[in-house]
């Protein structure tokens, strides 16, 4: 049997994970713009015969659109993946903390997520960056049980080693966990370093990345909740 081709490979589904409140915010005037029957600058209007034929002058693109264009210019710019895993382990942190009482945090993840696809080939450079950042935690942590091995060598040291190797993962922000970094983390990144875009800078980027990348490109739903009220 041939194998796939390369233009033949299917999106890969994808998730933002619980968003902030913040984050929330954000794609909700993502959602909200999609929504609005309203050309973007630079683009005309439909005309009266083509919405008489039900065209209208919503953005040609969706939520998951928007999103993954964000994924796609964070992923353009080479983020240090040192950096991922940083972000993945406080994400992960404040999931814990929402879960003892901490849901009214600012940087608690407790609203819905939202779902997105990622193209094939943006997808392999996705997984490599989560790959990279697992490798690069896991390295910094080899080097720090190193340095701890070097300072007490000795059995009747392994307590002032073992605290001594805590507390250097800390001052060097190494994170302490071996998982390896969510998809949904780099979404997440993504949205925080697009917040300063204006909803139709936004939108452009979304018709864009989907006049690239779709057959037909996806269109908002009229109907879309907010992630929060």
């Amino acid at each position: 049997m041939p194998e796939e081709a390369p233009e033949d490979r299917p999106p890969v589904f994808c998730s933002t994970g619980r968003l902030t409140r913040h984050q929330a915010g954000i794609v909700n005037r993502w959602r909200a713009r999609l929504a609005t029957d309203r050309p973007l600058p630079g683009t005309e209007p439909v005309s009266r015969a083509a919405r008489m034929l039900g065209l209208d002058d919503r953005p040609r693109a969706s939520c998951s659109d928007c999103i993954a264009a964000a994924v796609a210019a964070l992923l353009a710019a080479g983020p240090d993946p040192m950096a991922l895993a940083r972000c993945a382990e406080a994400s992960w942190q404040a999931q814990r903390d929402a879960a003892t009482g901490g849901r009214d945090a600012a940087a608690a993840p407790v609203y819905p997520g939202a779902g997105w696809y990622l193209p094939a080939e943006l997808a392999d450079v996705h997984t490599g960056l989560r790959d990279r950042a697992w490798q690069a935690a896991m390295q910094a942590r080899h080097q720090v049980a190193d340095d701890a091995q070097q300072r007490y060598p000795g059995k009747d040291q392994a307590t002032s080693r073992a605290l001594w190797y805590q507390s250097e993962l800390a001052r060097r922000g190494i994170p302490r966990r071996a998982a390896r970094v969510p998809r949904g983390v780099i979404a997440r990144m993504a949205i925080d370093a697009w917040a300063s875009h204006t909803p139709d800078e936004v939108c452009a980027a979304a018709v864009a990345h989907a006049a690239e990348w779709h057959a037909q490109p996806h269109r908002a739903r009229r109907d879309m909740l907010k992630l929060q009220r």
